[in-house]
């Protein structure tokens, strides 16, 4: 089943949108938007893809209520009333999906994702995109559980499912760095303005991690530190890409406060390279 008045319509956001718009069932990707407007651009095209392909669309709101995200949809060319009464189109507010009660309520997250879910397979659905925005987790201080819920759903969805994580980057940059590196971890591909091609956290992050060894302690004072994280940590590389908290958490025991310093530059490294300022 196609959703009505789901033709294709000109990016401004370019070559992203395309690398956003064939993510794959099963894939749990992250956006980090500077803007309402490249917001909705880049989840209203991805949700559209899913509509052209014969999948279901799920919006879930937080930054913006329900309402104005229907009132945005229609403007971007989506017929949001026919879809939602052909069930193609879900929209919720955060407090129907995230929290209850202002607390964050995973298992009722998970009930609702089955349920939608089935839904769309009764109706001959292909799968489901869902994309959710992440602004209630911050604005109701509960970024810890975000974080829980990120890393329980995994880098890849047991579901023909496609998700994508909306975060607005005025909150991304106030995560603290160790949780930062975790969230990015916790999904299988990151999409922003900056990326046109797949971008994963391993992509990136031991590139950054050994250029900031060597900028703070030189060439061979970073082969020290790795020699020495290697030994006592089994930490190689490789492995600092598959677990950065324990890297970090590793630099924190060798070098005390001294590591304040590398987890800053590793922070400030990551935003430049994913596009926070």
């Amino acid at each position: 089943m196609r959703g009505r008045n789901s033709e294709p319509r000109v990016s401004e956001v370019g070559r992203t949108l395309d690398y956003a718009n064939i993510l794959k069932a099963g894939d749990h990707g992250v956006l980090f938007y500077r803007n309402p407007q490249e917001k909705h651009e880049m989840l209203f095209n991805f949700l559209q893809a899913g509509l052209q392909n014969g999948e279901g669309a799920v919006y879930v709101a937080s930054q913006e209520p329900s309402k104005q995200i229907r009132r945005h949809m229609k403007d971007f060319g989506l017929n949001v009333k026919a879809l939602e009464k052909d069930d193609v189109l879900k929209i919720f507010d955060y407090n129907d999906w995230y929290m209850i009660d202002g607390e964050v309520n995973v298992s009722h997250v998970m009930m609702m994702s089955q349920r939608v879910f089935d839904e769309a397979v009764e109706i001959g659905l292909k799968g489901l995109r869902g994309c959710g925005e992440t602004a209630c987790f911050f604005e109701h201080n509960k970024q810890k559980e975000l974080l829980e819920y990120e890393l329980m759903v995994g880098r890849k969805l047991a579901f023909p499912v496609t998700a994508l994580c909306a975060y607005d980057v005025n909150h991304a940059k106030f995560v603290d760095g160790k949780y930062f590196a975790s969230l990015i971890k916790a999904h299988g591909s990151v999409v922003t303005s900056r990326f046109a091609p797949e971008t994963t956290f391993e992509n990136f992050f031991p590139t950054i991690m050994l250029n900031v060894l060597e900028t703070t302690f030189g060439k061979m004072g970073k082969e020290i530190i790795l020699e020495i994280l290697a030994e006592r940590y089994s930490l190689t590389p490789r492995t600092i890409a598959e677990d950065p908290v324990a890297f970090i958490e590793g630099l924190e025991k060798l070098i005390g406060s001294g590591s304040n310093v590398v987890k800053q530059s590793l922070l400030r490294q990551m935003h430049l390279k994913i596009g926070i300022r």
